[in-house]
């Protein structure tokens, strides 16, 4: 038995031994543990003229070299901060290789992108500031263009900001980012109140723990914390088709294990980001979690199992 088997069997196994004691700590690759699940409050601590600053510049397509690309142009509210869309436009009109994720709650996943090829969120934003097919900016010029600026000057300095440079525009577009990171009645349940949470959505929570999802969607954020394989039981993508997006975290590493790895998404406010996965290959939540319960835990699900994981999703939305 391969390296590659040994591992992915080890971590559904222990996965879900542990998911059947609620106790689920385990040590991953990249040296961070597997945590319990756990609720999050809303943020206190971020000064709100950041975030609005932050806001600003997330919505501002000026930062773009073409003037007619911003953040908010990938990452819509309405879509839960994702698009909708299977794959986003570039600067050129020309699809993008992966589906847009979800940045909502960004600031607690501890790998960025869908190959969690990003170590922050800094270095992503960096990246998606820089990279030719997308604002195709240099930070010099950007930087003069913002303090250029008489209202970004501003902003800045009411936002608590020496100067306007590229660790501050960054700092202020992930405090806005930061700031999207909402409870959700799950995390209320968590926190004590019972009410939150109806028998069917109950039910689901349960079924999601004795099924093994919380072998790989845990931790505050149900997900986000670790690479997993796409196709743990059985081959998800057949060799005949494959794509190069499809061979995951192998393009960043090179090395053969990582084939076919991913960052585990979170699960928080999924029920709002269709369509889904890196290739969205499922158009809908339903599609999602079939293809989860058969390539990941090997359990031929029926409608009422369907049905009753959904329920407890939808309990991971946002509320003010």
């Amino acid at each position: 038995m391969n390296k590659i088997v040994v591992r992915n069997f080890a971590y559904f196994i222990v996965g879900m031994l542990l998911s059947l004691c609620n106790v689920k700590v385990i040590a991953q690759d990249s040296g961070h543990f597997i945590r319990p699940i756990k609720p999050i409050e809303k943020l206190t601590s971020i000064q709100r003229h950041q975030v609005n600053l932050g806001k600003v510049l997330f919505e501002d397509v000026n930062l773009s070299e073409n003037k007619q690309m911003a953040c908010i142009s990938c990452h819509l509210p309405e879509k839960g901060y994702a698009d909708g869309l299977p794959f986003s436009k570039d600067n050129a009109g020309k699809d993008k290789v992966y589906n847009t994720p979800s940045i909502s709650y960004s600031i607690y996943n501890y790998h960025v992108s869908w190959t969690g090829r990003f170590k922050s969120l800094e270095e992503h934003l960096d990246f998606l500031i820089t990279n030719k097919t997308l604002m195709n900016r240099k930070w010099p010029s950007l930087i003069a263009q913002l303090k250029g600026n008489s209202e970004y000057q501003s902003l800045f300095t009411l936002a608590g900001y020496n100067e306007i440079s590229k660790s501050t525009v960054i700092d202020a577009i992930i405090k806005f980012e930061a700031n999207l990171a909402k409870p959700s009645r799950f995390d209320l349940y968590l926190l004590g109140d019972k009410t939150k949470l109806n028998s069917a959505e109950i039910a689901g929570f349960n079924l999601f723990k004795s099924a093994g999802c919380v072998s790989c969607h845990q931790g505050i954020n149900l997900g986000g914390n670790l690479r997993q394989k796409f196709g743990v039981i059985k081959p998800y993508f057949p060799e005949q088709e494959i794509n190069t997006r499809d061979l995951g975290y192998f393009n960043s590493s090179g090395k053969s294990e990582d084939i076919n790895f991913f960052r585990v998404p979170s699960l928080r406010n999924v029920t709002k980001t269709a369509p889904y996965f890196h290739d969205a290959s499922a158009p809908t939540l339903e599609k999602a979690i079939q293809v989860m319960f058969t390539y990941q835990l090997g359990i031929d699900a029926t409608e009422e199992d369907i049905e009753s994981i959904k329920a407890f999703l939808v309990t991971l939305e946002a509320i003010e």
